[in-house]
């Protein structure tokens, strides 16, 4: 192993709905102010939904029970664009704004099946220190439920 190499450790934990998860402390994604109504929840990973990549799930480390159904909302409204706040830049300690990723939360209805996305409150990633913060748009046009078809 070269001597810059640090050993990968890896963190196991269970979930309710994915079971048995053992992953690399490197995939470990930090929310810096934590989720509004999760705040104590701060490690999360992001899983695959399925092959097409479309959906993927945003998994608490340290609660087994909370998962968030994630999509790039671009897939959906291409022309979203989240306006970063200097603050929240700072945060993240972007560095190259092209390591960003933005993703947000897709709601199922329970009566009806119909899915939308929150655009008011997307989670942008800083793929360079997976550190990530969830922002609160004050943008009239994104809506916190933004109907979608599959």
């Amino acid at each position: 192993m070269n001597t810059a190499e640090k050993p990968v450790s890896a963190v196991c934990f269970k979930t309710s709905r994915f079971g048995d998860i053992s992953v690399a402390g490197e995939k470990i994604i930090s929310f810096v102010q934590g989720v509004p109504g999760f705040e104590k929840l701060r490690r999360f990973i992001l899983i695959d939904h399925d092959a097409d990549g479309v959906f993927r799930w945003l998994q608490a480390v340290d609660d087994p029970a909370v998962a968030f159904l994630m999509t790039d909302p671009n897939q959906f409204k291409p022309e979203y664009a989240v306006p970063l706040r200097k603050a929240d830049a700072d945060g993240l300690g972007v560095k190259d704004p092209g390591s960003l990723i933005t993703l947000v939360m897709v709601c199922v209805s329970q009566d009806t099946k119909e899915l939308s996305l929150n655009l008011k409150g997307p989670v942008v990633f800083n793929a360079d220190n997976m550190k990530a913060i969830q922002c609160v748009l004050d943008k009239e046009d994104y809506p916190s439920h933004f109907s979608i078809k599959m």
